[in-house]
């Protein structure tokens, strides 16, 4: 509780009163024959104030005592109309009333309680989930960075559909010719010099080797194109390599010859995967001769 203003003015302004008829009564009189000391208002007006202080505490402790036992009193009333309402099921007696609520109350607590142990297992178990997926992932991701890697490390590149390309070495075919010169001289005559050999090369004709393999965990038939171009963008060759039932991480070498439309070497080129088709293995048992058939 807090004073207000009014109150303590009205009180000063009394006690000031007070203390100024005494001083002019006194004034009036004729003076006592001993002086005893007046006592200062201010000092007064704060031990009323001090009074009233302890008088606030002292009912606010009482209030909040009443407010507890009001609550307590209309949780019991509450209780005795629940108890009214439910006494046909529970029975007539406010005791056995009371003791059946207990139990219900502690085995809803226990539900609740089991409730919140499932929650925090089912949260505890998708965590594990979470971590051994993202284990698997990083684990999966090294593997495959660590298969890139050797494979770059043995020079092989991939061109498409997990299928990787060695590098691929070119051969132009080369003319060997006899040559013959010839003087005239118009005394003696034609005559043949001594022959000399000289090596032509045929660009129309090409020799490829590389490798190729199958990056893939699975058996399949794999189509790789080679194709070459001249310095405006034009293909001027090109070749399929083919290879069938390319078994996993197995490098399978290829050495071809094809022919160029072009009498020049040629300026660029490329590969890339034309198939790359899983082989379905026939699980049926093999079909025995006609003379060992039942």
């Amino acid at each position: 509780m807090k004073l207000t203003a009014a109150p303590l003015t009205a009180l000063l302004i009394l006690t000031l009163t007070a203390a100024g008829a005494r001083s002019t009564a006194a004034g009036n009189a004729p003076p006592p024959p001993t002086a005893t000391p007046t006592r200062d208002p201010l000092g007064l007006l704060l031990e009323e104030i001090d009074a009233l202080a302890a008088e606030v505490l002292a009912l606010r402790s009482e209030l909040a005592q009443a407010t507890l036992e009001t609550a307590r009193s209309r949780s019991e009333l509450l209780e005795l109309q629940r108890f009214i309402e439910d006494h046909h099921e529970l029975g007539t007696a406010f005791a056995e009333y009371r003791a059946i609520k207990e139990i219900t109350q502690r085995e809803t607590q226990l539900r609740l309680a089991d409730a919140i142990r499932q929650r925090r297992e089912s949260r505890r178990a998708e965590r594990a989930r979470r971590t051994e997926e993202a284990r698997v992932q990083r684990a999966g991701k090294d593997a495959e960075a660590q298969r890139l890697a050797r494979y770059r490390r043995a020079g092989l590149s991939a061109v498409g559909l997990d299928v990787y390309v060695g590098r691929t070495s070119f051969f132009y075919r080369t003319l060997n010719r006899t040559v013959y010169d010839i003087e005239y001289d118009p005394l003696l005559g034609i005559r043949y010099l001594e022959p000399f050999y000289r090596s032509d090369i045929d660009f129309s004709s090409m020799t490829i080797s590389g490798t190729v393999v199958n990056g893939s965990d699975r058996l399949r038939n794999i189509g790789v194109a080679i194709t070459f171009f001249d310095e405006r963008g034009t293909q001027v060759g090109g070749e399929i390599i083919k290879i069938n039932n390319a078994r996993p991480d197995v490098p399978y070498p290829f050495t071809t010859t094809l022919r160029m439309a072009l009498n020049r070497p040629y300026s660029s080129s490329s590969s890339y995967v034309l198939y790359a088709d899983q082989v379905v293995q026939d699980e049926r048992p093999p079909t025995p001769p006609p003379d060992e058939r039942p």
